[in-house]
């Protein structure tokens, strides 16, 4: 293994990791996807490893697809933090872990934004679980509005949208209309978001990344450029727990 390696994907805004193996047995480049080594590109002896950036580039569209139906693993050693900075919508939330009576694990939501995870036993991955469900719940409310704004103020339109928790992708859209949002869009700043919405809205006249696509954002966006070599590190604004 010579390490982790990294390629932006212009289509997700988001960073590809990915390791190289050489392989004695292996008579062409292979890409696998699994839960514990992320991607790994296996290539036979003597193979240029200066070619595989291209590879994976070219396969950026199953390489997303595969990861996105990848099991999570739980890291039972991450706990939930103590503060959650959803900057997208200026809020900051205060996390409670107490023990919970009872048989029953459950998140309550307090006033002054405070959570409160009640949990039988000291358990990080069902505490995460929780706190990213609460994610994702709120990901609903406060981002399916925005982009109906956004929509309405660059003059789009596009069937509904969704919000998931997504591995890869800040967000798509498919052939009917649909904007599925990832719900770690919350823990980045409003400009960024507001690259990825607008980028998304583009989808639904241009289908691909061409010039006609870039020429569409970049008149509705004049630095659009910038904002999505931005997103490049947008995933150091993303808690740890959130991550899986």
């Amino acid at each position: 293994m010579t390490g982790k390696h990294r390629l932006h994907s212009a289509g997700s805004g988001e960073d590809i990791l990915y390791s190289i193996r050489k392989s004695k047995r292996a008579k062409h480049v292979r890409l696998r996807v699994s839960p514990h080594e992320g991607l790994v590109v296996v290539v036979p002896p003597g193979f240029d490893t200066r070619q595989v950036p291209g590879i994976v580039r070219e396969r950026m569209e199953w390489i997303q697809r595969a990861l996105e139906k990848m099991p999570s693993v739980h890291p039972r050693t991450v706990g939930v933090p103590e503060k959650l900075s959803l900057r997208s919508i200026g809020e900051e939330w205060t996390v409670f872990c107490l023990r919970g009576k009872g048989e029953r694990n459950y998140l309550e939501q307090r006033s002054g934004r405070v959570i409160e995870i009640h949990a039988v036993a000291e358990d990080p991955a069902l505490q995460g679980d929780l706190l990213r469900e609460w994610v994702r719940r709120k990901a609903l409310i406060e981002l399916l509005p925005r982009l109906e704004e956004a929509a309405r103020q660059y003059g789009f339109r596009y069937n509904r949208g969704t919000v998931r928790h997504q591995k890869t992708r800040w967000g798509s859209c498919s052939t009917r209309g649909t904007i599925s949002l990832n719900m770690k869009l919350l823990f980045l700043p409003s400009e960024l978001v507001e690259y990825i919405f607008l980028h998304e809205l583009c989808h639904t006249v241009h289908m691909n990344h061409s010039q006609s696509f870039w020429t569409l954002l970049e008149r509705h966006m004049p630095d659009c450029r910038a904002r999505d070599r931005a997103m490049r590190r947008a995933s150091e604004y993303i808690p740890q727990f959130a991550v899986v």
